[in-house]
């Protein structure tokens, strides 16, 4: 499987760890991006799919937690948000990266943000849809 690297200013910056969440279209753009961190970089997160068998692989990302939906609505992903608010982090020095539905999105930034104490500037978000929108980008 080939992954193309995202294109505009959602690309992966030094810091002492990285954090990617998002669901089943976040793997396109985090396969890249994490594909570019060394093999020493150390990596956490959440990728979330309707279920096992809707995973994708993603080279290195060994230290990604995978959740499933088993029928709920990947908008305002209730289950994502539970599962990052579990992850065990250093601290809030890390970057973020956010990807997918938009409200899940913004539901975890804000979550960050709030309860995690983190820096608005150190969370990339991009959302790639929402329901009953078009032309997210």
């Amino acid at each position: 499987m080939t992954f193309w690297g995202p294109q505009g200013d959602f690309l992966v910056r030094p810091a002492p760890f990285h954090l990617f969440v998002g669901e089943e279209t976040a793997t396109a753009a985090f396969g890249p991006m994490i594909g570019s961190l060394g093999p020493g970089a150390r990596v956490y997160g959440v990728l979330e799919s309707e279920s096992a068998d809707d995973q994708l692989s993603i080279p290195g990302s060994h230290g990604l937690r995978r959740v499933h939906r088993d029928g709920a609505s990947a908008a305002s992903s209730q289950r994502l948000l539970a599962a990052v608010s579990e992850l065990e982090l250093p601290d809030n020095s890390g970057a973020a990266y956010l990807a997918g539905e938009a409200r899940t999105c913004q539901m975890v930034r804000d979550y960050l943000v709030r309860e995690r104490n983190w820096p608005r500037g150190a969370i990339r978000v991009k959302p790639f849809w929402t329901s009953g929108k078009r032309g997210l980008h």
